[in-house]
This record gives C-alpha cells, structure tokens and sequence, in this order.
C-alpha cells in the first residue's frame, strides 16, 4: 500500500431526498429546518408496525421515463436521478 493522496473534484450536486425532488429544495428545506417525515398513505398501511416515514419527495416514475424505470431497481433510479442533476 502506498501512501498517496487521490484528488478528487466535485463538479455538480445533485440529491432526491424526503425534503425535495432537487438539490436546491432540499437545500432550502434543510436550511428551514423542514422535516421530511410524513403520515403514510399507502394501502395495506394498517398491516406495518409504523404510520409515517421519510419517502421521498417526488417519485422516480415521475422524472424517469416508465420504459427506462422497469430496468433498474428503485436505489438504481434515485442514483440516476441525483447523478443527472450533478451532471447538468
């Protein structure tokens, strides 16, 4: 093992969070000290031992075309989503 130091350059940012679909509501939503915990709406809710959690706050399916959605899993599609954000 060498003791080198890799750089690393952050070009862009990018997040889809329970506090906003973007990194600048998130931002913005952290800053106002927003909580990003929420009721539960689902059905079949009554069957879970909890009846609020941080989901996120705009879906996958609404941002990423169905056809493109159906291939990955829904940690790949949120990934996606931030790494297109920081990319433009």
């Amino acid at each position: 093992m060498s003791n080198s130091q890799t750089t690393v350059v952050v070009t862009g940012v990018g997040a889809t969070t329970p506090l906003g679909g973007d990194w600048p509501s998130t931002w913005s939503a952290l800053l106002a000290g927003t909580s990003g915990v929420r009721k539960l709406d689902w059905d079949g809710i009554k069957e879970l031992p909890v009846r609020f959690a941080a989901t996120l706050a705009v879906d996958p399916s609404e941002i990423i075309p169905k056809q493109q959605l159906r291939r990955l899993d829904r940690n790949q599609a949120i990934a996606l989503i931030a790494a297109r954000e920081a990319w433009a």
